[in-house]
Parts: C-alpha cells; sequence; structure tokens
C-alpha cells in the first residue's frame, strides 16, 4: 500500500493541497497577482531563485521568511528564519504585492514529533500519533522529498522529524498527513523541555473546551493556552495546530499553544488566490470546497476542457478571494499534475562543490552527471563554486537530478537573481554596511548588507576585511543584497572554486547516521570522519546543522571528508 491506497479510500478530505497555479497548470494568469491587486498564495515549494511555488515563479528579493514550528521561545509562533534554512517541499504561503513579488513567505510544517512506528509496505509511519504517508510516484500528489534522509527506508523509529504536508481523510474517518517534505531533527531524548507540533481536525470538543482529540492525540487546553487569532474559539471540525513544548505523555498532549488554520484568517479584504487540493463537499460547480475554502466556479475557465469536476478531484483553483465569506470565486479550475507543478527548478550559485554528481545550488542537493548543459561548449568540468547556474530536473529523494544545466557567470546575473556566494572581504565601509567580495575564482563583486541580516558561525562585528565568508544575497540593480552570512571554517579560500585538483573542501548541511565510536556522520551524501576534528558548538548528534571543513580523498559513494573543523550550528 502506498498513497495511492489511501488517495482510492477517500471519500471526503477535510484539507487538500493548496498550491500557487501557472500556465504550467492550465490556470490562466489572475488578474492581481503579477497585475495590480494583492494576493496570497499557498502550496509547495519545487524551487528557488525566486521563490517557486508549485512551478510559479514568484520574485522573493525583498520577501521576508519565518516558520511556524517548534519554537519554545516564542510558544510555537512564527519565527523569523533566513532563506537559506528553507527547502524544496516545504509548505508555505506567500503573500505577493501588485506586481506579482513575494513580500513574506510562511512556512507551515504539519508535524513535528518522534516516529513510533514505521510500515514498509504502506510507505507510512506514525508521528506524535499521525499516520505519515510517503509519494514517490503518485502523480496528483507532490512527490515526497527528505533533508538529513537519503530515501524513506533511512527513517528509524525513534527519528525525531519535521513533516510538510496535506492533511488528508480516507473513507473510514481517519485523517493521514500526505507527506511533501521530512527533514530529520535534532533528538531530545531524556530532556524535560521536545517540542511537539500536531495538526488536525478538532473532534470531541468537550462542553468546557478544556479538551477535543486530534487524530489519535488527547489535546489538553488549560487557562495558560494561548489560541490565536485573538478572539476565535475552537469547535469542532475546525482545521488547527496545536505546539506543546513538552514531550507527549502517551496519546495525551497539553497545549501551550494553538493555532486556528483558517486562510481567511490570512488576509484582510478582498484578495487574488491560488490554491490547489482536493475537491471536498461537491454538489455543484458551483458549490464545493477545497482545503475548508468555499468555491463557487461556475463561470470558470476548465482545463482541460474535459475536466469533470468531483469529489477527490485534485485541482488547482484560482480566483477572487472574499475572506468574509470564506468564498473564492474562481477564474479557472485546472486539473494539478505533478509531472508539470513539480518539475523543481532551481537558480543560483553553485556550493558545496565535490562533483558534477554531488553539489548544492540554494542549500538543495543536486546531481548533474547526466544532464544536458548550455551555453555551447560548457560542460560538467565547468562546475564549481560561485558558478552561477539555471537547473531543470525532478526530485528523486533528497537529490534534484538535473536534466538541464545553464552555466552563466555570476558577473552576468540579472537583477533579482539570487545565489550563495563564497569569498574574501575587503572595502569595508561601516557607514554603508558595503564592501566588496573577492570570490574563490578571482572575479568580484559589491554587496550590501539587508535590513536585520543573519549571521551564522560568527557575529556582526567579525564582518571586516579579511573575513572569509559565504553570502546568502539578491542582485539588486548591480549590488548583492545580502541576508545571510555564513564565516567560514577554512582559513583561506582554495583560489578555484574548490573544484580541481584541490582537496580541501568545506561543507554544511545536516548530519545523520551518526556513530560517536567510529566518529564518523554523513553529510550531503558524503561519509565524515571527525576523530581528530576541533569540534565547537556541541557534540556531533543527528539532525544537527553543522559545517565541515577538512580533506577531501575518494569520489561517489567511497568519498570522505576527513574533517579538520566541525562547528554545530545552534
Amino acid at each position: 500500500m502506498s498513497i495511492k491506497f489511501f488517495r482510492s479510500l477517500a471519500a471526503m478530505s477535510c484539507v487538500a493541497l493548496l498550491a500557487g497555479c501557472g500556465a504550467g497548470g492550465g490556470a490562466a494568469l489572475l488578474a492581481g497577482v503579477g497585475s495590480g491587486g494583492t494576493g496570497l498564495v499557498a502550496g509547495t515549494i519545487t524551487g528557488f531563485g525566486s521563490v517557486i511555488i508549485d512551478g510559479t515563479h514568484y520574485p522573493d528579493t525583498t520577501a521576508s521568511y519565518d516558520i511556524t514550528g517548534d519554537s519554545i521561545a516564542n510558544n510555537g509562533a512564527a519565527q523569523a528564519i533566513s532563506r537559506t534554512q528553507v527547502g524544496i517541499g516545504a509548505r508555505a504561503e506567500v503573500d505577493t504585492d501588485a506586481s506579482g513579488n513575494a513580500t513574506a513567505v510562511h512556512l507551515m510544517p504539519e508535524l513535528i514529533g518522534v516516529v513510533s512506528a514505521i510500515s514498509a509496505p504502506t510507505n507510512s509511519l506514525t508521528v506524535a500519533g499521525a499516520r505519515v504517508a510517503v509519494n514517490a510516484s503518485y502523480s496528483t500528489l507532490p512527490i515526497t522529498v527528505y533533508d538529513g534522509y537519503a530515501q524513506f527506508s533511512a527513517i528509524q523509529v525513534g527519528d525525531r522529524i519535521e513533516v510538510y504536508g496535506l492533511p488528508q481523510t480516507d473513507a473510514a474517518g481517519s485523517s493521514y498527513v500526505a507527506a511533501t517534505r521530512i527533514e530529520l531533527k535534532p533528538g531530545c531524548a531524556g530532556a524535560a523541555i521536545c517540542p511537539v507540533r500536531v495538526s488536525g481536525t478538532v473532534g470531541n470538543l468537550n462542553p468546557g473546551a478544556t479538551s477535543f482529540s486530534l487524530g489519535g492525540l488527547t489535546v489538553n487546553v488549560g487557562t495558560a493556552t494561548t489560541i490565536t487569532p485573538a478572539g476565535q474559539s475552537l469547535t469542532n471540525g475546525e482545521r488547527v495546530s496545536a505546539f506543546s513544548s513538552s514531550p507527549l505523555s502517551g496519546t495525551v498532549m497539553n497545549a501551550d499553544a494553538i493555532a486556528i488554520r483558517k486562510l481567511a484568517n490570512s488576509v484582510s479584504g478582498v484578495v487574488t488566490m491560488r490554491l490547489s487540493g482536493e475537491i471536498d463537499n461537491y454538489v455543484s460547480n458551483a458549490s464545493f470546497s477545497v482545503h475548508g475554502v468555499s468555491v463557487n466556479a461556475a463561470g470558470a475557465t476548465l482545463s482541460p476542457t474535459s475536466l469533470s469536476l468531483a469529489n477527490d478531484v485534485e485541482v488547482i483553483v484560482a480566483g477572487s478571494f472574499d475572506p468574509a465569506k470564506n468564498l473564492l470565486t474562481a477564474t479557472s479550475v485546472s486539473q494539478y499534475d505533478s509531472e508539470t507543478n513539480q518539475a523543481a527548478e532551481l537558480h543560483g550559485t553553485v556550493s558545496n562543490f565535490v562533483s558534477a554528481a554531488n553539489f548544492q545550488v540554494r542549500g538543495v542537493l543536486v546531481d548533474a552527471s547526466k544532464a544536458a548543459f548550455t551555453p555551447a561548449g560548457k560542460s560538467s568540468a565547468d562546475l564549481q563554486n560561485n558558478v552561477y547556474v539555471e537547473i531543470h530536473g525532478k526530485v528523486s529523494n533528497n537529490v534534484v537530478i538535473a536534466s538541464t544545466v545553464d552555466i552563466q557567470s555570476v558577473q552576468g546575473a540579472s537583477d533579482g537573481s539570487v545565489g550563495d556566494l563564497r569569498g574574501v572581504v575587503s572595502n569595508f565601509s561601516a557607514a554603508t554596511n558595503s564592501f566588496t567580495l573577492t570570490l574563490d575564482n578571482g572575479g568580484t563583486v559589491t554587496a550590501v548588507l539587508a535590513a536585520n541580516p543573519f549571521y551564522v558561525g560568527g557575529t556582526s562585528s567579525a564582518l571586516q576585511n579579511g573575513a572569509y565568508v559565504s553570502l546568502n544575497a539578491a542582485l539588486v540593480g548591480s549590488q548583492w543584497q545580502v541576508s545571510t552570512v555564513t564565516f567560514m571554517l577554512a582559513p583561506t579560500p582554495s583560489g578555484d572554486g574548490m573544484g580541481g585538483q584541490d582537496m580541501n573542501r568545506e561543507m554544511e548541511g545536516v548530519i545523520s547516521n551518526v556513530d560517536l565510536t567510529a566518529q564518523t556522520c554523513s553529510l550531503n551524501g558524503i561519509t565524515v570522519a571527525f576523530s581528530n576534528a576541533a569540534i565547537s558548538g556541541g557534540q556531533p548528534a543527528n539532525g544537527l546543522q553543522v559545517q565541515v571543513y577538512g580533506t577531501m580523498t575518494g569520489s561517489g559513494s567511497t568519498a570522505i571528508l576527513t574533517a579538520r573543523k566541525l562547528e554545530i550550528d545552534n
């Protein structure tokens, strides 16, 4: 059994996939998103270089990013994050301006908790009492992407994970999450504080609203429990996310915070909206729902023209949304197709280069060993850190398998491009927060700090002439506006982008398969040996984000990075 099995059981889905629609999905462009007016787009991130939602681009040069995840400090509320912390497969709600630019990107995982059971025959697992199904091939749902794992079979009982996905309900009334992304998280065995997040539909709400059921959990609501939005009350059938800073007690959660999940809560006034998912409560083309939003598609263009709307049909809906009525008046409805809507696309600079089969763009692992390269004369031999590329391909487990790679230069990047640039700082001006960056390959660019940049591996005081850094930045005019500064562990750049014959490597990412006896772990598909490394920031453990600097030997599956420095990024 698989997602296809669960989907074949579905009679009515209480919540379905939210997505941006575009020409690839057969839906006409909406007036308002990209052509005047503001909008809300919700769906699965399928690429970067703008933020790409189900195949549709939304320039994110000045967008803020936040996540409602497992933050202890702010009781599970939204926490600002760097663009570098965002991955393909994450579920997001995107606010857009009058020109169709993303102004804010809100990430919303469905579950955070410990895996208590795994069923290989059904490609499913249980997390915090909730059933999760993964998808490797079913065409009407997004393919599941992994971070910290190479594939589904690598997940172990006892792992703590974060799951993004689409809440579904089968014919028996049981809910499950169709996973779009699964991330390995740091464990907290024996800790008094171990954040848990569970999303679902409120059931069995008692008269005093002091407890309710959420899937297989009983959720207790106390006087100190924060409910958002303020002024709204819990009701049966409501879609919510419940958060607790403490581990579950069996199947009981004592909630610190509960967020009522209504798209109408995200906007004020009539806006354009794009969303996709499974049709529910179908009466006629003028009356059905998708993700709890009432839809009137009586006047909408259908694509294909033969499309027959009915319960359980996966669609992309676009139109004008009135939050006061919770009504989306659709101008187009198209059938969802993962081959079209989830084709992976990356625009940015190469980083963490190991080989043509193992490098990153915007933090996403890429295998371009079988890709076609452009322009004429370019090949995999031209790949190295700081090379600007446009990649098209398909996600397979935790890697984008590139079908095409267009190689460009950083200096030739177009306005609005976003990438990761590594090099040495010079000409730093504290008055203007601007500086020159000499790239590893010898080229130079001008950069300026954006408002409230993030710093990794150091503080703002360390950004000075001579600092060796990696910058996540967006090109605005002739300057790269820097949103994240990562201080490198390497003492000096290699001089060739870490390609060629130089065996020195610096890599970053989430570690897994940590063996404290052998002093090894896995990072981006590479074995890291850290027995002789200078380790800072704590003890290596599964799910931690790290930077590693050392010497690479071997290639492919036999490659080993012998670490001289290993820094854990808290």
